[in-house]
């Protein structure tokens, strides 16, 4: 799957998010905004290795974002100062480069990516995937847990893919009951998902 500008754009959608989480759209204005923001927070935590880490979160997720037709990025950056929420979610436009349908890629994440719907609707399709090294990331783990939800009136030839990025530190790894915690809040901030009124049937 890959980005092209002349399948179907993306209409406007709608997310919920806890307090604290903002939109950004993949600038590097933005970024350089949200690097500086982030920075100043993560000092306070007093961990360097994760302040690190996130920071080539970011640089990552930004450039993935302006390279693969990126639409925006989540992050939690203005959260309670003893609130620690190493996360990231990102949207991107999805195509088929022949212009067909992805119903053949999303049939092989059912199958070999052991894919489910989130939701009774059975509209959003969800899978996860861990990362030993992520590139940028030496000895950390990535956990991602990703979300692919088709684009109205574009007969299943785009979709809007949000990812989210977990991320772990080197030298203190997230205890399995917080990373199921941040898991089970990625899903709850997905299921919330809609498009905006007026998008194509």
């Amino acid at each position: 799957m890959t980005a092209s500008s002349t399948a179907p754009a993306v209409p406007a959608f709608r997310l919920l998010f806890p307090p604290g989480w903002t939109r950004h759209q993949p600038t590097p204005e933005d970024e350089r905004e949200l690097l500086q923001a982030m920075r100043s927070r993560m000092r306070s935590y007093g961990r360097p290795d994760l302040e690190f880490q996130l920071t080539a979160a970011v640089k990552a997720s930004f450039r993935d974002l302006r390279s693969r037709d990126g639409v925006a990025v989540f992050l939690p950056t203005e959260v309670p100062e003893h609130t620690l929420v190493p996360m990231t979610i990102t949207a991107v436009r999805l195509t088929e480069p022949s212009g067909a349908s992805l119903d053949g890629h999303v049939s092989d994440l059912f199958r070999q990516h052991g894919a489910e719907f989130l939701g009774d609707d059975h509209t959003i399709v969800r899978w996860r995937r861990t990362f030993a090294r992520p590139k940028g990331l030496e000895g950390g783990v990535n956990e991602q847990v990703n979300y692919l939800v088709p684009v109205p009136g574009s007969a299943r030839r785009a979709a809007l893919l949000l990812c989210t990025s977990i991320l772990q530190g080197t030298e203190d790894p997230m205890p399995v009951e917080d990373l199921d915690g941040c898991i089970a809040l990625s899903d709850a901030i997905v299921s919330t998902f809609a498009w905006s009124p007026g998008s194509p049937a």
